[in-house]
């Protein structure tokens, strides 16, 4: 990593919310009294395409005045589009965190920003407000670099004086040595590969910053050890031949490509540069070239577009044979760049193929949920990850097609299957042998323990949460199953895994699955929820608070069911998102001091990439349908699959066959009887 890495995952970071309870700050302020940081701007701004400077008005150096920065970070002006997507950095040299603090006092030039302490976050050194200066940044530990630098005064105005130079500079060339003035200004006379790339880059801007004190030893290093006059390379094809050099890495252009690799991702002018450089003659190596990858990529596309057309069989050799011819190009550079996006689709399809060979049974429901837990649900996280990755509406329709061929009768299978043990042996009971014990909260307690709810965690983004959560430092994570109550709804599910489950129960005349407190006849609401947890001493903790934590609480954040009802096809794009606002919630609630947290959900669900088909079942027989079950009239006989009401045995509710839906025209939904609808995960995360 280079030190603009470190110093924009730190600007970034310190706008980080939850977007369950929050919304995004408006903008980042960067307050710089001493001006530390203005010499290296130019540099910043092309690794930080979202930063404005306050300055006097140059839009094409993105500095303006305090009035034209709130147009910018409004994204209204034409002559200054920051990118969507990322919260606005506003850099304030020569201005300090009190300057903004009292508004009445305020400078008349600052004034139009002072609101934006309300509604923005600071990046700022600690509480107190103090700058980040370039010193601390280089040794504190909460930047990750903790390099060791001298305090003599010397050494201080070298780094200030070499800043946009030492912001290029790997973190290893700088780790594990004391650091004085001589090592910062060797930083600049001794990397040539790093100096050629930067120029590379943005030739203009560079021979601008190095002037006369850089530039004739820039200069005299290309020609000495490179072979090229940068002074001379004003033009398009003098430029090319030097990124031919770089592509082609021969000799001395081996060190500046292996730096190449290390930095792209901070070189994106550079890399647009690259894309129409061609390889000379037939003995070159493909992974160097990006006109390659592209060349390989457009080859992808084409043949996927083309096998939704085809029988499943072939469809299904096609694609395999595809992977392994293009799966070599997950080394290149390219690929870590994020440019083989139709690489990436090919892979999680290839991955849905491998899973789905099979459609799985087994002699018993348990065994099968089993089979499931080991091995099958990958088939259905490949699925997901597929369509996650189809970042455009045309690479989302084919992906949708060819799941529609090679996941999507899989599903059906599998949970016909599943179906038919159900109607031989059972639902599994409330004391199943899953691995873990079918109880609500309930019947357990534990000092200083949160139950997390999370809507619609379904066994496969439950796996990828355990992933997310495994990164936290000093916790651990059990990961167990348990069997939703049925049918796989919200109303009936959430409130079985409530801590006053055991204070509800069903009513006869019911048509919407919602269980009522046993004592009144209430049906259950959000407000008898908080009371009756207060009632057992629980804490209900709302947005962000951490309450007290040698109790007990309960805790819901990430809304996976909502949003795959709102989202439908798309779902599968948003819920990475979700889930890194879970993974923060757990983070926040340990470092107050929680112990250990349990995360349950109500139930799983369905996702096709072709909507769920259409079941009947006679109006004679039911009292509501819904989507993937009907609530059937007393003393009816039929012959679909049909459970009790978890929260009323006396209630009879058919269920939709295979996964099919009474309601026909959902991408996503749940309610119904499958793997994937009711076998939920359960993570239990202790603190260390």
């Amino acid at each position: 990593m280079q030190l603009i890495d470190y110093l924009a995952a730190q600007l970034r970071n310190s706008a980080n919310y939850n977007s369950a309870v929050q919304i995004a700050p408006a903008a980042i302020l960067w307050t710089d009294i001493e001006c530390q940081w203005q010499s290296a701007m130019p540099s910043i701004k092309q690794y930080l395409p979202e930063l404005v400077e306050l300055g006097e008005y140059k839009p094409e150096e993105r500095t303006g005045p305090a009035i034209w920065i709130k147009c910018a970070i409004a994204r209204v002006l034409e002559e200054c589009e920051l990118p969507k997507g990322k919260i606005p950095i506003i850099y304030l040299p020569g201005v300090g965190r009190k300057d903004l603090r009292a508004i009445e006092q305020c400078p008349d030039y600052l004034r139009p920003l002072a609101e934006l302490q309300y509604r923005g976050c600071w990046w700022a050194y600690n509480t107190a407000g103090r700058d980040w200066s370039v010193g601390s940044f280089l040794t504190n530990p909460r930047v990750g670099l903790e390099l060791d630098v001298a305090k003599d005064k010397k050494t201080q105005a070298a780094i200030l004086k070499i800043l946009p130079d030492l912001l290029e500079t790997p973190d290893e060339a700088l780790k594990g040595k004391k650091l004085e003035a001589q090592d910062f200004i060797n930083i600049v006379m001794d990397d040539p590969a790093k100096d050629i790339l930067g120029w590379l880059n943005n030739p203009e801007d560079k021979q601008t910053l190095w002037k006369d004190s850089k530039w004739p030893i820039f200069q005299q290093a290309c020609l000495d050890n490179f072979g090229f006059d940068p002074n001379s390379c004003s033009g398009n094809n003098s430029i090319e031949s030097v990124l031919l050099n770089l592509c082609e890495s021969e000799g001395e252009w081996q060190t500046v490509w292996q730096r190449f690799k290390d930095t792209a991702h901070n070189l994106p002018l550079l890399v647009e540069k690259l894309k129409p450089v061609q390889p000379n003659g037939l003995a070159f190596n493909a992974s160097h070239f990006l006109a390659e990858n592209i060349k390989d990529e457009v080859e992808v596309a084409d043949k996927l577009k083309g096998f939704s057309k085809q029988d499943v069989s072939v469809i299904k050799k096609q694609l395999i044979d595809l992977f392994e011819q293009q799966s070599s190009r997950k080394s290149w550079l390219w690929f870590g760049l994020g440019l083989s996006p139709w690489l990436i689709i090919l892979e999680q399809l290839a991955a849905v193929i491998e899973h789905t060979q099979i459609a799985f049974t087994g002699p018993s429901v348990e065994v099968m949920a089993n089979t499931y837990k080991e091995r099958f649900w990958q088939a259905d996280a490949a699925a997901i990850n597929a369509m996650a990755v189809a970042k455009d509406i045309n690479q989302q329709q084919v992906v949708a097609d060819i799941l529609a061929v090679i996941y999507t009768p899989w599903l059906e299978q599998v949970t016909l299957n599943f179906q038919n043990l159900v109607r031989a042996e059972g639902y599994p009971s409330k004391s199943g042998t899953s691995g873990e014990v079918n109880e609500s909260t309930a019947q357990y307690s534990v000092s200083s323990q949160v139950v997390f709810f999370v809507d619609g965690l379904r066994f496969d983004t439950g796996k990828t949460l355990q992933q997310k959560l495994d990164k936290l430092s000093a916790t651990t994570t059990i990961f167990k199953t348990n069997w939703c109550a049925l049918p796989s709804l919200t109303a009936t599910a959430k409130a079985a895994v409530t801590p006053i489950a055991d204070l509800l129960s069903g009513a006869q005349e019911n048509d919407n699955f919602t269980p009522m407190l046993s004592a009144s006849g209430s049906e259950l609401s959000s407000y008898h929820l908080k009371k009756s947890l207060a009632d057992k001493g629980w804490q209900y903790l709302d947005g962000l608070e951490t309450g007290e934590p040698t109790g007990n609480a309960w805790v819901q954040t990430g809304d996976l069911d909502n949003m795959g009802h709102k989202q439908q096809m798309k779902m599968p794009l948003n819920i990475d998102a979700v889930l890194e606002d879970v993974v923060a919630r757990v983070d926040g609630l340990l470092k107050a001091g929680w112990q250990n947290i349990r995360i349950v959900t109500d139930h799983g669900w369905l996702w096709v990439p072709n909507k769920l088909s259409e079941a009947s079942i006679s109006k004679n027989v039911v009292k509501k349908r819904l989507a993937r079950c009907s609530i059937l009239k007393d003393n009816i006989e039929t012959a679909e699959l049909k459970v009790p009401w978890y929260w009323n045995e006396n209630v009879s509710v058919a269920m939709a066959p295979g996964i099919a839906g009474y309601v026909a025209g959902d991408y996503y939904n749940h309610g119904g009887l499958s793997l994937q609808e009711c076998l939920t995960p359960v993570i239990n995360i202790k603190a260390i």
